[in-house]
């Protein structure tokens, strides 16, 4: 394996055939959320949650230096 390859890397498919693409898009819905939920599972702690936050627009205190953003503390 190359070092910067994952081994998520390795299951990503490129070669997907036409009946293959049609078939995931007859699933149902419920259908396709096991199937990530399966797969989300497989790579990733199911009992981790990821917590993010919000900051208010008005409090101007983010802290990420994204020039266009009048969030960001960097803003002028």
């Amino acid at each position: 394996m190359p070092e910067n390859q994952t081994e998520t890397d390795q299951n990503i498919r490129h070669d997907w055939t036409v009946e293959e693409v049609e078939a995931l898009y007859a699933l149902s819905f419920a259908d396709l959320m096991f199937r990530a939920q399966t797969s989300h599972r497989q790579n990733f702690d199911p009992n981790a949650v990821q917590v993010s936050t919000l900051l208010s627009i008005k409090t101007g205190g983010c802290a990420e230096d994204c020039g266009y953003c009048p969030q960001s503390v960097h803003h002028e």
